[in-house]
């Protein structure tokens, strides 16, 4: 989707790192531009957000019913004819979130997954824009529909993730049990880690 076609009042959540801890902001849509996305003022405590490093954007827009992932590059106040509003410089072009044909991230980090308050030891097998697969170790006593809590480390900090996902299907790997699960609300940093090594992927083939 093009960043100039979202529409007016759409919500909006930021995504950035402090300390590599992620912080969430709400705000509102006023328009589109080339440059990035004008926004209801997005204040932190009595002060405005000033932000000059990379974050992460999701769109709920009001159009299409859709959500939509930018990728930030600032975010910084600044006087409008519509008053004080802040500015989401970022690309172009945004990708749908939870977009069933989008690349599946292998992973294979170790990792642990709670369900009914019973832990249990995973390897966190994929994950995608909307959901993830674990396999677990011993006999998993859940049903589709179920709840998991799913918490492992990724990335170049191996930052603790925790993510809340819902079981909707069982499948083997080598005679142990897996569970494909949908997430809802999949953290905006780590669809970036999936969007840049699905670029990575794409190059590499094209060469």
């Amino acid at each position: 989707m093009n960043i100039t076609e979202v529409m007016r009042g759409s919500e909006v959540t930021v995504e950035i790192r402090i300390q590599d801890t992620p912080v969430l902001f709400k705000t509102k849509v006023i328009f589109g531009t080339k440059e990035g996305l004008l926004v209801e003022p997005i204040m932190v405590g009595d002060g405005e957000l000033v932000w000059n490093r990379p974050g992460y954007v999701s769109v709920n827009n009001l159009r299409d019913q859709k959500a939509y992932i930018f990728h930030a590059e600032s975010i910084a106040p600044m006087e409008t004819q519509y008053g004080r509003v802040h500015m989401i410089q970022s690309s172009m072009a945004g990708e749908t979130r939870n977009q069933r044909t989008c690349e599946r991230l292998q992973v294979i980090h170790m990792g642990s997954c709670r369900i009914h308050n019973v832990e249990y030891k995973a390897i966190v097998n994929d994950i995608s824009m909307g959901g993830i697969s674990v396999i677990l170790d011993g006999n998993v006593g859940c049903r589709i529909g179920d709840m998991a809590y799913i918490r492992f480390m990724l990335g170049e900090s191996m930052h603790v993730y925790n993510i809340e996902a819902q079981v909707v299907r069982f499948f083997d790997v080598k005679g142990r049990v897996a569970l494909g699960c949908k997430v809802p609300n999949m953290p905006l940093d780590m669809m970036g880690i999936i969007h840049e090594r699905t670029e990575l992927k794409a190059a590499k083939i094209a060469e």
